[in-house]
């Protein structure tokens, strides 16, 4: 757990008499709070922090070149551009990307934007405040992703596992001698489609 002091500063009173029924107070926190999560990232070798959490983009926060990028993991279509543009929006109401920086990167499928630097380092790092607002983000997909895995795994279940409502015997449904619209006899007395269809 964290530990912080706390300064009360209260307006001085001579008297106790003097003193109004609600004082108002200031509060200063002298060391922060120190926050810690768990990801799934790694740091590469140029130094480099690679972000894996998030199922359908790899996030890739680089302080050489001050420089967030979102990479594709494995699909380039309308929806993965859509999470990379979820991502920069938010980075950029968190004030932490330069807006006018964020463009496509040279990547295929990627985005990329700058890091703002901060004006006061002694108080706010830019890649520490980058990466917590990274980590916001996560938190905010986490639960569309975690219904979107139950509804994948519930539908595998009902075909896997069907229960005894929508599922059938083998033998319960009688074989018909002839079933849709194909016929299984081929080519019966025409040329084409005519044949096969069973006109």
């Amino acid at each position: 757990m964290a530990r912080f002091n706390v300064n009360v500063e209260a307006p001085p009173a001579p008297n106790v008499k003097d003193i109004p029924p609600s004082t108002s107070f200031r509060v200063s926190i002298e060391n922060p709070i120190a926050a810690k999560v768990k990801l799934k990232a790694r740091k590469t070798l140029d130094g480099n922090i690679l972000i894996l959490d998030h199922p359908e983009i790899d996030i890739v926060l680089s302080p050489k070149n001050n420089k967030v990028l979102a990479l594709s993991k494995n699909q380039y279509a309308d929806h993965v551009y859509a999470t990379q543009s979820r991502l920069f929006e938010h980075l950029v109401k968190n004030g932490v990307v330069d807006p006018a920086s964020v463009h496509g990167g040279n990547v295929y499928g990627s985005l990329e934007a700058l890091m703002l630097e901060s004006a006061e380092p002694a108080k706010s790092d830019s890649l520490q405040t980058t990466l917590y607002s990274v980590v916001s983000f996560l938190l905010e997909e986490k639960p569309y992703y975690m219904a979107t895995k139950r509804y994948e795994l519930e539908v595998e279940k009902d075909l896997l596992e069907p229960n005894e409502e929508d599922s059938t015997e083998l033998g319960e449904v009688p074989h018909e001698p002839r079933k849709g619209s194909l016929s299984q006899f081929k080519n019966m007395g025409s040329y084409g489609m005519f044949g096969t269809t069973g006109y």
